[in-house]
């Protein structure tokens, strides 16, 4: 039974449904005050005082009611100020423009949270978690039913992926979106706390919230951010479900810690400066990701906390929306620009652009120039944040392909901690598998349907292993050509590990069936590859280097 929900209209919708006309909060306006008139500025939240002559009388004329830091206004400069009735905050920003003291004023828009759900009618490391076959955006074998076309290996390869790595225990993930069901005891273990916080009353660190011991919510303005809705429970555990307890489901990573910001709210729409406020928190407190399913009109207010955030460089992770067109939405779009910004599109278990998802038949992963990878995003199985046991329901929108996408970077820094952001992105990008997709859309290289590919999680993390002392990012040694067809495998190589190599071919379940010597040069390289129909693992092994790769025999 599909489950439906009410959406406000918005210029910012989630990563899932329809967009419709402008909306915005009436009795809200964010402003950023100029350098210059910051440093004189006799700021006082407790008394609504910005200390600003001319501020502080327009904010008296117009009645305010309170006024609110928009991340930390010592560095950000920027304030929400809500007023004791409604506005129109189109002409009133003008009215602030021209007092000269103020850098930038913009209406406080709405943006909507993403995807739709549907409940479900009643070596290799796989892991031991009760309902892992049903994430095929993980492990895909071409079996499970009911999620439209099946196609096997349309996967991320995360099986290989946890060989190599499974997540560094020390690094935060930040997941800007509902909230979480913070008991499931399938990802309690996972959650992240403020070292600098006790649940005291008081405000130990300084940042303006109260006992902030568990994120934030900015929804109610608390420090509970408790899943109202269950996209942000389903976007959690696609990053951090507890792998191994032999319950529900696993998240790609095992180990790091999830900051639990809560921006969207139970109607699923969130404030812009509620956006603002979680991208500046998990940047001042240490977040190395930030994964953030939500999307809409270019804001200066939310383009200002990204650059923020590239300062601190921290990576952003972003969907494209899911309106099957190639319009920009931010912040997804702010990648053409700034380097820490991965912005993602969804695809089928059939590796194919979703188009559409099974919620719409109108609804489409969106593309265009700046369109960075692609990820399984349809038909997402995961945790419910209204029970600790149910695993009968899916959600469907590049809201889902962001969050594993944002795992497998923490998975590529774990291993490399040295890389800058755009080190990693580049890295997933040139680890993505290409021409998977429809021919029409998946052509050789960059195009704007599938960016540079869908992600590979094994493939990126084979890229830190075959990193060089002296090398910024690896570079791809071996592609193939996959399925395998007419029994021969192919091999494409760049020409950098030339030589005599192992040629090792595996089961599915791990049992060796063949070993063989090749010699490899640079270009192509054809092997015979005479087995029945089915999935393989294939090593390419030589002294300097070494290879895996799942393997389709058609």
């Amino acid at each position: 039974m599909k489950t439906i929900f009410t959406f406000l209209a918005a210029a910012v919708s989630y990563c899932g449904v329809a967009q419709s006309e402008a909306s915005f909060v009436k009795n809200h306006l964010i402003i950023k005050i100029k350098d210059a008139s910051y440093r004189s500025a006799r700021i006082n939240l407790q008394q609504n005082k910005l200390g600003i002559t001319k501020l502080d009388n327009l904010n008296m004329q117009l009645g305010i009611g309170h006024i609110e830091q928009i991340g930390q206004h010592q560095n950000t400069k920027t304030f929400l100020l809500v007023y004791q009735n409604d506005i129109d905050p189109v002409s009133v920003a003008k009215s602030y423009k021209t007092s000269g003291v103020i850098a930038y004023a913009e209406p406080d828009m709405i943006a909507q949270g993403g995807g739709e759900k549907m409940e479900m009618p009643k070596s290799q490391i796989i892991p031991n978690d009760l309902r892992f076959n049903r994430q095929w955006g993980l492990y895909n074998p071409g079996t499970q039913p009911g999620i439209g076309t099946v196609t096997a290996d349309a996967d991320v390869d995360m099986e290989l992926a946890w060989d190599i790595e499974t997540g560094d225990p020390d690094m935060i993930i930040a997941i800007s979106d509902s909230g979480l069901r913070l008991t499931h005891p399938d990802i309690a273990s996972r959650i992240w706390t403020n070292p600098l916080e006790t649940l005291n009353g008081l405000d130990d660190d300084g940042n303006g919230l109260i006992d902030d011991v568990k994120g934030w919510d900015w929804v109610f303005n608390d420090n509970d951010p408790t899943d109202d809705l269950g996209h942000g429970t389903n976007i959690a555990g696609i990053i951090g479900a507890v792998a191994n307890n032999n319950i529900l489901f696993a998240g790609a990573n095992w180990n790091s810690k999830l900051m639990i910001l809560k921006s969207l709210n139970a109607s699923n729409s969130a404030t812009y400066s509620a956006m603002a406020n979680s991208i500046y928190y998990a940047a001042d407190h240490g977040a190395k990701i930030l994964s953030m399913s939500l999307g809409g009109t270019a804001s200066i207010v939310i383009g200002d906390a990204a650059a923020y955030a590239n300062t601190h460089n921290m990576i952003f992770v972003a969907c494209m929306m899911n309106f099957n067109n190639d319009t920009p939405y931010y912040p997804a779009g702010y990648s053409a620009e700034l380097p820490n910004v991965i912005a993602v599109g969804s695809t089928n278990p059939d590796d194919s652009r979703t188009a559409p998802f099974f919620w719409s038949a109108t609804s489409g992963s969106n593309y265009g120039s700046h369109l960075n990878v692609v990820a399984p995003g349809n038909y997402t199985y995961g945790l419910d944040y209204q029970s600790d046991t149910s695993a009968a329901s899916y959600w469907g929108g590049t809201s889902q392909a962001t969050p594993l996408v944002a795992a497998i970077a923490s998975l590529i820094w774990a291993q490399h901690p040295s890389y800058t952001p755009e080190q990693v992105r580049t890295v997933l990008e040139n680890s993505a598998q290409d021409q998977v997709g429809k021919p029409a859309e998946d052509v050789a290289g960059f195009d704007q349907y599938m960016g540079h590919g869908r992600v590979n999680a094994h493939v990126a993390l084979q890229y830190t292993l075959a990193t060089k002392e002296n090398e910024s990012v690896a570079t791809q040694e071996f592609q193939i050509i996959n399925p395998v067809n007419q029994k021969t495998f192919q091999v494409l190589s760049k020409g950098n590990h030339p030589g005599r190599y192992s040629l090792i071919v595996h089961a599915i379940d791990g049992k060796e069936i063949n070993t063989s010597n090749v010699n490899i040069a640079a270009g192509e390289n054809k092997f015979p590859f005479d087995y029945p129909a089915g999935n393989y693992i294939v090593t390419l092994k030589s002294e300097s280097y070494t290879k895996i790769f799942r393997v389709i025999a058609q």
